[in-house]
């Protein structure tokens, strides 16, 4: 299987008066996650793709883009994500899909944790960052991963301008 990990795009600033996870994209946002998913239709892998989001405002727009760019089959939000608990991400989300690709749109610094607990490396989600890893659910107690590809929004508008 296939694990595509998203960080979702630029945010409002945190206001005392807001809760966080009502906190929408910018427009530079917005950008930022159509440049990646622009991209990202160049690589995407084939089969059944499965969608799921924390259910923050942001990250459930960051996932609202993907219905321009990348064809997928269904689409839920999960509290786990946004918690970060990469225990329950496994039991409740991995190993409950038929997904040949599982994209998963969450936050920082769990996205971060969740690379290195998978595959050793370190990596750091910027917004709107993608990577994609190549994942073994039997692979130990939540499965381990080989990281194939990590892609921030400035490098894909490096790989975009050079196709025009």
């Amino acid at each position: 299987m296939y694990i595509c990990l998203m960080r979702h795009g630029q945010a409002e600033p945190l206001q005392a008066e807001r809760a966080d996870k009502n906190r929408e994209l910018t427009s530079c946002g917005k950008e930022q996650v159509q440049t990646m998913l622009q991209l990202a239709k160049q690589w995407w892998p084939a089969g059944k793709t499965v969608l799921w989001s924390s259910p923050y405002v942001r990250t459930c727009q960051t996932a609202g883009y993907f219905t321009h760019s990348i064809p997928y089959e269904s689409f839920h939000t999960h509290q786990v994500i946004a918690e970060g608990n990469l225990a329950h991400v496994y039991t409740d989300i991995i190993c409950k899909t038929d997904a040949d690709v599982l994209c998963i749109v969450g936050h920082a610094p769990y996205l971060d944790q969740w690379v290195r607990q998978w595959t050793g490396m370190t990596i750091e989600f910027k917004t709107a960052s993608m990577a994609l890893l190549d994942y073994d659910v039997h692979g130990g107690a939540v499965g381990s991963a080989s990281l194939l590809l990590y892609v921030q929004p400035q490098g894909a508008a490096l790989f975009s301008s050079a196709h025009e």
